[in-house]
């Protein structure tokens, strides 16, 4: 397994978590739409690719990321481009019936499928629905789409809360409509949470037909075999006392912040002809780590494009005593809350927080910590100071 700390993990460099493969295969063959519900970096993309390099018979996936949409109409033209240039409808007659109508908008067509070009005329979620009610095989089409939420917030962003619920409304008729249903599913994801972005607009009912799928941490056992199948391309060895030592400072252990440590150690090995790995070695790893800002800039720039104003000012300053002190207090942040006169919605960033995870109130239901003591050291000495 190669270190992968940009790009998701895909082949030989996913870490197969055999357990949570299962359950996506549980809920796709009961016919559920999902939502995979977890926070960055924590490979939800890993996870679909895998589905899409791996489909099981009489399965089609189908992976587009649509993060720069901001328009409905061009988010479902997108998606029927996507389609025609899959099995699932090729060679069908009623496509192609169809398709023959609108000939002068179809921008090529080749082995790879048919593509239109951007006709604004069209209602490409009526044409969806056509094209996705008459396949050509009996088989099963599972429409993977990354970076939804985003999506969701530049429509809201750029024509107003109702055309988000719109948007949302659109997507929820497609897949209840009868002659989709039984042959086409949907995986939804981002990287920021969609359920609160859609309780913002109170349009909860638009994804109610969902299924969680959640994304855990690894357990202490998965992330040590995690790091042996990365040591075996690395040029130095670790101690089990090393691995469980390094795992103790992660604490919160996502596959990316393991990958991280790895790469640090692999560079102090080249670059400073490091002897042997040791406990300071490994703390100057993690010194190393917190330097790259580019591997925890987006945990702040998301703040700053979620949340404006007195919202931004409230969380921002939440997680800054939360770092500074190690834990924020329920009673303080209502305080805070009462600062910034968020006393009817602080529940509400509160759990965008943990959702996005940032924080947690595990050990203690009045107390909230960061996940991650590593993002906590980040914020301490790039945000809060």
């Amino acid at each position: 397994m190669k270190i992968q700390t940009g790009n998701p993990a895909r082949g030989s460099d996913f870490f197969n978590r055999k357990n949570l493969i299962q359950k996506a295969w549980d809920l796709i063959e009961s016919g559920s739409h999902i939502l995979i519900a977890a926070p960055r970096r924590v490979g939800k993309t890993s996870l679909m690719y895998f589905l899409l390099d791996h489909p099981k018979k009489n399965y089609l996936f189908l992976y587009l990321i649509t993060e720069s949409v901001n328009n409905e109409n061009e988010f479902f033209r997108r998606v029927v481009n996507k389609v025609l240039k899959t099995d699932f409808i090729q060679a069908s007659q009623k496509v192609m019936a169809f398709l023959e109508k609108i000939v002068p908008t179809i921008k090529k067509v080749g082995p790879s499928g048919v593509e239109f070009g951007v006709n604004e005329e069209h209602n490409y979620r009526e044409m969806l629905g056509k094209i996705l009610a008459s396949p050509s095989e009996r088989k099963k089409l599972i429409i993977m789409l990354d970076e939804f939420p985003e999506t969701l917030e530049n429509i809201i962003e750029d024509e107003g809360a109702g055309a988000g619920k719109h948007f949302l409304q659109s997507n929820r008729e497609l897949r209840q409509e009868a002659e989709i249903s039984d042959q086409v599913q949907f995986i939804y994801t981002g990287s920021i949470g969609l359920e609160n972005v859609v309780s913002q607009l109170n349009a909860v009912n638009t994804i109610d037909d969902l299924v969680r799928l959640k994304i855990p941490p690894l357990t202490n056992n998965q992330a040590g075999n995690m790091i042996n199948l990365l040591l075996e391309n690395v040029d130095f060895d670790l101690s089990d006392h090393l691995i469980e030592y390094i795992l103790e400072k992660i604490e919160w252990l996502i596959p990316f912040y393991i990958q991280l440590v790895i790469q640090e150690l692999k560079y102090l090995y080249r670059d400073e002809a490091t002897a042997d790995i040791s406990e300071e070695t490994v703390d100057q790893a993690f010194r190393g780590m917190l330097e790259q800002r580019q591997h925890f800039e987006h945990w702040h720039t998301r703040l700053r494009a979620s949340f404006k104003g007195k919202d931004y000012s409230f969380v921002k300053n939440l997680l800054n005593i939360a770092a500074e002190t190690g834990f924020i207090s329920s009673n303080e942040i209502y305080d805070l809350a009462v600062k910034y006169e968020k006393e009817d919605s602080f529940k509400t960033f509160v759990g965008a927080l943990i959702y996005d995870g940032y924080i947690n109130n595990h050990d203690d239901p009045g107390k909230y910590r960061y996940n991650s003591p590593i993002l906590r050291m980040w914020w301490r000495q790039n945000v809060a100071n």
